[in-house]
């Protein structure tokens, strides 16, 4: 994945020079370094045993971030195609329960982070919208009775966890 056009190239910035990613582009796992250092004070917390970690290990240090640097090379070739894998649709609709564990865990820490900048705050709803919009749309392909009421579930959870968050993201794409 490019970010091009959403980071500044080759130097160091902040999140005030962020621009608009796309709709459908996120800072993923295979294409983040962070310092150790960072990941220590900013107190990241992977459950264990579960799918889907890579978002939060992700999304949980970026208020931490003060500054970035964009080098666009490739640092992991992620093999796609492969039938077990965990973004295969029939293997995420098998496991959507870890999805929505990890898309809970990540608003939960979204309503907890203090985020002074407004471009990273948008990214954040962004990334959040993308967890919620997977986590509806597998729910949908499943289409069972059960997954459905999770579907439902799910979006009242987040109605109930804080009103203003569940408007944003359900009123989006």
């Amino acid at each position: 994945m490019k970010y091009h056009h959403a980071l500044p190239k080759d130097q160091i910035f902040t999140w005030k020079d962020v621009k608009h990613f796309r709709v459908g582009q996120y800072i993923l796992m295979h294409s983040v370094i962070y310092r150790t250092n960072l990941l220590r004070e900013c107190g990241l917390q992977l459950p264990e045993h579960t799918f889907y970690v890579d978002n939060i290990f992700v999304f949980h240090p970026l208020p931490y971030v003060k500054k970035i640097c964009y080098i666009d090379v490739d640092l992991y070739h992620y093999f796609i195609g492969r039938e077990d894998q965990s973004v295969n649709e029939s293997v995420m609709i098998s496991r959507i329960d870890q999805h929505i564990r990890v898309a809970k865990i990540m608003i939960q820490d979204y309503l907890g982070m203090e985020v002074e900048s407004r471009n990273l705050d948008r990214y954040m709803l962004q990334y959040l919208d993308m967890m919620m919009c997977i986590a509806s749309i597998m729910l949908i392909r499943d289409g069972s009775e059960e997954a459905l009421r999770k579907k439902e579930a799910l979006w009242k959870w987040l109605e109930d966890t804080d009103q203003k968050l569940y408007h944003r993201l359900r009123h989006s794409i």
